[in-house]
């Protein structure tokens, strides 16, 4: 059951929180790709979008740490996203590259009555989608991963957080 919240100002939270103004997604969570190359969206993560009206997702590529996942956008992140881009120097090589690399792999894709979405073929061989992935949280969007390639990440993550030094350095 959820309960939604008000802060001081007024805005509504719930759950999992706000994040510039906008629901934040939080959580990890394990679901398998069907044979025709649908995946459940999580129930939380769901949620968050039928409360926004989002009717469906900007999905693409996305390199991490020498690693490959996908990158799921909600409309409203996309255009933020896209905003922030058209406020960059057009001919820069990097914004080129990042606009050929992630704008133009990306697809919009419905979520289905089930809450289901269909990963274009070739955005599951960029990711090395299996049948068992995981969705894993990053505020504003999701990624979708191998759940193998995710278990890899996140001992590889943990090791650097040991670090003392870790959180000093990003300032938390």
């Amino acid at each position: 059951m959820t309960r939604d919240l008000l802060d001081c100002s007024g805005r509504e939270w719930d759950v999992v929180g706000l994040w510039g103004g906008n629901k934040v997604f939080s959580g990890r969570f394990d679901h398998a790709i069907d044979e025709k190359g649908r995946v459940s969206i999580p129930a939380r993560f769901r949620e968050i979008l039928q409360r926004e009206n989002h009717d469906r997702l900007y999905i693409t590529n996305f390199p991490y740490d020498g690693e490959r996942c996908l990158a799921l956008y909600p409309p409203s992140q996309w255009d933020t996203l896209n905003a922030n881009l058209r406020t960059k120097p057009r001919f820069d090589p990097r914004v080129q590259a990042f606009e050929t690399f992630f704008i133009g792999g990306a697809h919009e894709v419905p979520v289905d009555r089930q809450g289901r979405i269909l990963i274009p073929t070739n955005l599951r061989d960029f990711a090395h989608l299996d049948r068992e992935v995981t969705f894993s949280a990053m505020q504003d969007h999701f990624q979708l991963w191998d759940r193998k390639i995710l278990e890899k990440v996140l001992k590889a993550a943990e090791e650097k957080i040991m670090d003392p030094e870790f959180f000093a350095k990003l300032g938390l």
